[in-house]
């Protein structure tokens, strides 16, 4: 029997909603099925286990990040500053999708599939945000005495430390408690920290002042 590219499709768009919203652990394939009005077995059919909807899962959204990061960066009539706040936007809703629960899901059940997610959050880090920076001195919009490699650094420990539950934790109570709330909230504002520090006071005047 063919496979059905809308059923296909139709299946891992309800398990991406389902993981994202409740974690791996409580999501089950008869939960999904029931969902989508059709059977266990139809869902066997396209995809080999709960897991592997979890991985299909991730390879769609960081495919998806990449593909839309890099239409940000190859737009030549966006300013710096307007690719900056665009790029910033973009990833820290992204990376907000990932709630505490499916991470630890993940880092607890599918420990590969963590490694994997860490490898493309570093590669974002050190291809696409260093291409940015780049970008921003060849335009004389980021301070001259600034280290690039330090930058691209610091921003990739941001963005694996501080969406870690497990990292999280191991803070004071007190500071944890006034942390932002929301991971898309404390990845903005790591990066808001990181390009204020960087940017030229001209660069700095367009970034506060652009809508």
């Amino acid at each position: 029997m063919p496979r059905n590219n809308e059923i296909e499709g139709d299946i891992l768009k309800e398990a991406n909603k389902l993981f994202f919203d409740k974690g791996y652990k409580k999501v089950t394939v008869d939960q999904l099925a029931s969902n989508l009005s059709i059977s266990k077995k139809t869902i066997y059919k396209y995809y080999e286990s709960k897991q592997d909807l979890l991985e299909k899962t991730f390879e769609n959204w960081s495919s998806k990040i990449t593909k839309e990061i890099n239409e940000i960066l190859d737009q030549k009539d966006l300013s710096f500053i307007d690719k900056l706040k665009s790029m910033m936007s973009h990833i820290g809703v992204s990376m907000g999708r990932m709630n505490s629960d499916l991470i630890m899901d993940i880092q607890e059940n599918v420990p590969h599939l963590w490694i994997k997610i860490n490898n493309y959050k570093h590669e974002a880090a050190f291809l696409r945000f260093k291409r940015l920076i780049d970008e921003g001195i060849t335009k004389g919009m980021i301070k001259k005495n600034i280290n690039r490699n330090l930058v691209v650094a610091l921003y990739a420990c941001a963005i694996e430390t501080l969406l870690d539950p497990n990292f999280l934790n191991t803070l004071p109570p007190d500071m944890k408690k006034k942390l932002p709330k929301y991971h898309s909230d404390i990845f903005d504002q790591t990066l808001k920290i990181i390009y204020e520090g960087i940017l030229t006071d001209e660069a700095l005047d367009s970034f506060s002042n652009s809508k």
